[in-house]
């Protein structure tokens, strides 16, 4: 019943950074991009011992799947999911974190219920903070604590693409092309950095021209 409620919000507003390029975008472009578009660069000063979280264990299965927001902010043309999985494996490999990294992106035909392993074991951010005990509690609704750290455990706020529902369902209305469109005519669906509720995954939807960050989590 949740996201059928959700879709009749989300599709009446629009994210802040869709709105007006001066808003949003200005502070990402101005704050940020200097930072973020050298993904490599991006958080240089964070701490060199973030990765050791996923590492640990050897070839054993991590104890936790590290989840991050990237540092980089992008439209919505990643060139399709590949695209946006490698931006997640890019940072995540800049910042020291062995793994497999996944973005916590849908397009209508691809929800991240499929793409992504739904893990038994806890969610934690670079820090070690727990946003779900496992898969099941990250779908339902509700976060233990915000995504709100890069890979470099920097802070990083601004709205991020999912596409996808809080369930971890597609969005069904628009996906702006598949993730291949920077189209300012069309739009898809927005998450946040500052939401424990199912704005987390779930909050507006924006032009695809807007530049936005992504979720990625450990496979």
């Amino acid at each position: 019943m949740k996201p059928v409620l959700f879709l009749g919000l989300a599709m009446t507003i629009a994210c802040a950074s869709s709105g007006s390029n001066s808003g949003t975008d200005a502070s990402v472009d101005s704050g940020t991009d200097a930072d973020t578009d050298n993904d490599s660069g991006s958080g240089g000063s964070g701490s060199g011992g973030v990765g050791g979280n996923a590492g640990a264990g050897g070839g054993e299965a991590p104890p936790e799947r590290v989840v991050f927001v990237t540092a980089a902010v992008r439209d919505a043309d990643f060139d399709g999911l590949d695209g946006a999985d490698a931006l997640c494996a890019d940072e995540a490999l800049a910042a020291g974190l062995a793994g497999e990294f996944k973005a916590w992106l849908s397009t209508l035909d691809s929800p991240v219920s499929n793409r992504l392993n739904q893990s038994a074991v806890p969610y934690v951010l670079v820090d070690g903070t727990r946003i779900a005990d496992d898969w099941a509690d990250l779908t339902d609704g509700s976060l233990l604590a915000p995504i709100d750290l890069d890979a470099m455990g920097q802070s990083r706020d601004l709205d991020v693409w999912t596409g996808t529902l809080p369930s971890g369902e597609s969005y069904a209305v628009d996906d702006c092309a598949g993730y291949t469109s920077n189209n300012a005519g069309i739009m898809g669906l927005c998450g946040t950095t500052q939401s424990t509720g199912a704005a987390w995954s779930a909050s507006q939807t924006p032009a695809c021209s807007s530049r936005l960050r992504l979720f990625c989590f450990e496979q």
